[in-house]
């Protein structure tokens, strides 16, 4: 759930001990700031260590989980969009020091699980309306994703963006929104890269040599949270928003229109503070999945691993 730091977008961290700020005094909600008087949210490093306790847990002997519920939509030129498909799922992370320099790494697995909208219950096989076909649904699984955090962002390279990827690194700010004792923000990621599914190959499955992304995930906390330096790691709620083209496993091809997410998302330390349908069918289908990556391996895409899991599907029949 994508992303969670940026989804698919990395940034550092720097540990609690390396930066100077004043201990946190006994104070009212109405006498704390985005400046203070722990984290400077106007900062590059007060903004890598809010996200660091959002997405993980400085304390590193501990896990941090995420969660989202939400609805896969469908868009077509002239017509309405459409609710395919529910969608629930759950992360689990674990924050690695850089070592060699200021900041951690997020390491997380991350999966999630497609249902009917009517019945609740998971499908593995759907017939997709747009054409009439009954495919087989490729869940989220994926068993690496790798954030890291810093007071900079960097270019990320993801499916060879060479437009991110150049990016020269500029200080890691994000646009901060206050209402009383609750504290807002949103990360966002637009990605136009060559699509790892070749559609001379992937005829049924590619949208096309070139693939489109936006992600946006939003953030939704306690501002005297975010200014309690005895904190380790901070609670958060928000939304996630995934716009692609269609799903490859929907066999829609280059067929005109995409698709998208809207999920919420939440976060909690304990299995227990989770919503319990998603645990419980984590623990059914992944159970791997409730603990976190314990070192640094590389991360796989989800087109990448559709392509490693499936093969290309025959022409449709008449």
């Amino acid at each position: 759930m994508t992303s969670l730091v940026n989804r698919r977008q990395g940034m550092g961290l720097l540990a609690a001990a390396s930066i100077a700020a004043p201990a946190l005094a006994a104070t009212t909600p109405n006498k704390l700031s985005l400046k203070g008087p722990y984290l400077d949210l106007t900062t590059g490093e007060g903004n890598m260590l809010a996200m660091a306790r959002i997405n993980g847990d400085l304390d590193l002997s501990k896990l941090k989980h995420g969660w989202y519920r939400g609805v896969l939509w469908g868009f077509r030129p002239g017509e309405a969009g459409r609710d395919l498909l529910g969608i629930r799922g759950m992360s689990s992370a674990r924050l690695i020091p850089f070592g060699d320099k200021p900041g951690y790494t997020v390491v997380r697995r991350e999966c999630g699980y497609y249902y009917d909208l009517k019945t609740g219950e998971t499908v593995d096989w759907w017939v997709n309306p747009y054409n009439d076909e009954k495919v087989e649904v490729l869940h989220i699984a994926n068993p690496q994703i790798n954030a890291p955090i810093e007071p900079v962002v960097r270019g990320a390279k993801l499916y060879d963006d060479p437009v991110e990827a150049a990016k020269a690194p500029s200080p890691f700010l994000l646009d901060w929104t206050t209402a009383g004792d609750t504290v807002f923000t949103e990360q966002r990621s637009h990605l136009w890269a060559k699509n790892p599914l070749d559609p001379a190959v992937w005829k049924r499955e590619s949208s096309g040599p070139m693939i489109r992304i936006t992600d946006s995930t939003s953030y939704v906390a306690k501002l005297s949270d975010m200014q309690n330096k005895a904190l380790t790691t901070v609670e958060h709620t928000g939304t996630w928003v995934h716009l692609r083209p269609w799903q490859p496993f929907m066999l829609m091809g280059a067929a005109e229109g995409n698709c998208g997410f809207r999920c919420f998302t939440g976060s909690a330390t304990k299995l227990d503070d989770l919503p319990q349908d998603i645990v419980k069918l984590v623990e059914k289908r992944n159970p791997d999945f409730l603990d976190a990556p314990k070192k640094i391996e590389p991360s796989v895409p989800g087109l990448v691993r559709f392509m490693r899991d499936r093969k290309p599907a025959p022409p449709k029949a008449n």
